[in-house]
């Protein structure tokens, strides 16, 4: 089977860096494609209808969503790599529930720590450094997360590295004294060849002759990189801590080491990638003058000259074209019948021709003729004519400018929740006795507080003795450990990736917009109803024809869903809305999963989930 693997993403994104890292510790090749403009998406991540976000993850020709699900898939599909998951259902477990957490309670508070201000900073900040000290907590003595290997939550969390001076600049802390194992957990990972390997990310801005320099270069070279548009107005973070001295573009960074300086750069280029293309010529002598005269160029061009002197400026160029066009001579290019070094150092300047025109009153071409040939025989190259910006644009732009018990399996749950019902389900599914205890969620027992610390809330799946929290989490956990009978999840990885991706659709979208529709009014439950009702046409169409998600059997996504059905009347009644008249197909799906034992029995009664939502509708002030 042949592997075409393509990666959408943006490069800020910690998300797809996970990607990213996942398939270089599995050695797979893949192309990458960036969403320059997440506000203007790329038709091909248009295509992806029910899910338009990075990362997307197509393998041969399928598309995959979700970070943590993609990565899950990346370890199931290319198993001769290094496994990111152990192969003990309850370590996976375990590995699973930590990785949410970091999508839960790092990132999203993380994000808060260097957007908000005053009080929600304050409180931002104090929950990152708990939620960090858990997981200094979870690591202990060990080198990872995955033991004496990278493994799955280091993969998932490792991309919070980069973010850190951000969070240190904007909320005035630094973790390198607030979490000192912390900070040392990640330069070991940052020592892993996936996180550093062959790594190019070239910072620049597109008017800018110097940033289109280090394009030419890298074109000839061949050199796949990462680019990063910035604004100058408002200099990026990476920015600054990668070029402290000037703050300014072009700034190359290759394997998170940043080379600053353009003329450097070219050069640094030259010698690091030296089996292709050769900029500088191997003679001394020769290499000496390609560096005079690139430096020459370096030292009269004035491309960002102050209005008042922008005449004169225009003026001094056309004299050093003068200059140049004596030490061509007859040559090709100044590199001989090579493109060269001195010629990437002057090309970019083409882009700048019609403002030197405007401002020195005079046409190249007539005034010229030499250096206007040099430049069109340099635009007839690729790497040359795909770097450089237009005219016209330069014009503007100059103008404008995450136990014990009797027996070895115990639910802790509380009665209506559907994420509770979800387990129940599978464990009934799996013909798994158990011991259920329900919860007081005003008075939570000591042993949910012992067996899920971090969140403190229901359903806990306790077996023998070791807890496992999260509803999808302890569903495959279920589906693992008891693989015998009654498969949840399908064995093909991809098939397996989409029934999760529908889970977590379902986790994210109709339980949190159902619940709304029972406890809002006016503005905000009519936005939760069409959110609703958008997020069931969804899944009609993901239904289509098949009797259940998972094809001819119950699988995954049914038992996901399926307690949600159990609500519906609920939905009805305070949303004013007919389901069965809207969303026919997913009606007669759900009485089909009811003539199930493991589900009949399994959901709530009516009247009694009734009475509680209008309880709970009294508090609210909504009745």
């Amino acid at each position: 089977m042949a592997n075409e693997v393509v990666l959408l993403g943006f490069w800020p994104s910690p998300f797809v860096a996970r990607v990213k890292i996942a398939l270089a510790e599995k050695g797979v090749q893949y192309e990458y494609k960036e969403e320059e403009d997440l506000k203007n998406k790329s038709s091909l991540l248009l295509q992806m209808k029910i899910h338009q976000k990075v990362p997307a993850l197509i393998h041969n020709g399928k598309p995959l969503y979700e970070s943590l699900i993609v990565v899950q898939y990346i370890d199931e599909v290319w198993k001769d790599g290094p496994p990111l998951l152990p192969s003990d259902p309850y370590l996976r477990s375990q590995a699973m529930f930590w990785a949410d957490f970091v999508d839960k309670k790092i990132y999203p508070v993380g994000w808060k720590v260097w957007t908000t201000k005053a009080e929600e900073q304050e409180a931002a900040k104090k929950e990152f450094l708990e939620n960090t000290g858990l997981l200094e907590e979870e690591l202990k003595d060990k080198p990872f997360f995955g033991g004496e290997n990278l493994g799955f939550v280091d993969v998932a969390l490792i991309p919070i590295y980069s973010w850190l001076p951000v969070y240190e600049k904007f909320a005035n802390f630094s973790l390198v004294v607030e979490r000192p194992k912390f900070i040392e957990w990640a330069k070991r990972c940052m020592e892993k060849e996936s996180l550093m390997a062959d790594e190019v990310v070239l910072l620049g801005f597109l008017p800018s002759p110097f940033a289109a320099r280090l394009k030419i270069a890298l074109a000839e070279k061949g050199v796949k990189y990462e680019y990063k548009e910035e604004d100058l107005r408002s200099k990026s973070p990476l920015l600054v801590q990668m070029n402290p001295v000037h703050k300014k573009v072009p700034v190359l960074i290759h394997n998170g080491k940043p080379v600053c300086e353009s003329l450097i750069a070219l050069q640094y280029i030259d010698e690091v990638w030296k089996d292709k293309a050769p900029l500088l010529p191997s003679d001394p002598g020769l290499r000496a003058q390609a560096m005079f005269w690139a430096d020459f160029i370096d030292k009269k061009e004035k491309v960002w000259a102050a209005k008042e002197e922008e005449h004169e400026a225009a003026k001094e160029f056309f004299d050093c074209i003068g200059v140049l066009e004596g030490e061509l001579g007859d040559k090709s290019f100044f590199g001989g019948d090579t493109l060269g070094f001195v010629d990437v150092a002057v090309i970019p300047f083409y882009s700048w021709l019609s403002v030197f025109e405007k401002y020195g009153n005079c046409i190249v071409d007539a005034t010229h003729p030499k250096f206007t040939a040099w430049t069109k025989r340099c635009m007839e190259k690729e790497s040359v004519s795909k770097s450089l910006p237009d005219q016209q644009l330069v014009y503007d732009f100059k103008l404008g400018g995450i136990l014990t018990c009797n027996r070895p399996v115990v639910l802790l749950n509380f009665w209506l929740s559907p994420f509770g019902m979800r387990l129940r389900i599978a464990l009934a599914e799996k013909g798994i006795k158990h011991e259920y205890k329900e919860e007081d969620l005003n008075n939570k027992s000591p042993l949910l507080l012992k067996s899920n610390p971090v969140h403190k809330k229901i359903p806990v799946l306790i077996h023998n003795g070791k807890p496992v929290s999260e509803s999808l989490i302890a569903l495959q956990y279920i589906d693992e450990t008891w693989n015998d009978k009654a498969p949840l999840l399908p064995s093909d990885p991809y098939l397996k990736s989409q029934a999760r991706f529908w889970a977590d659709f379902v986790d994210k979208k109709v339980a949190h917009f159902g619940w709304k529709v029972c406890t809002t009014k006016g503005e905000e439950q009519d936005a939760a109803k069409k959110a609703l009702h958008d997020c069931l046409e969804l899944l009609e169409g993901e239904l289509g024809e098949k009797p259940y998600f998972g094809g001819e059997s119950f699988g995954l996504v049914d038992v996901t869903l399926v307690p949600c059905f159990g609500w519906l009347s609920l939905y009805e009644k305070f949303g004013n809305f007919i389901v069965e008249a809207e969303h026919p197909v997913l009606i007669s799906w759900g009485k089909r999963c009811l003539q199930k034992e493991s589900v009949s029995k399994s959901l709530p009664d009516q009247q009694k989930l009734y009475d509680y939502v209008v309880q709970r509708r009294k508090e609210l002030g909504i009745e």
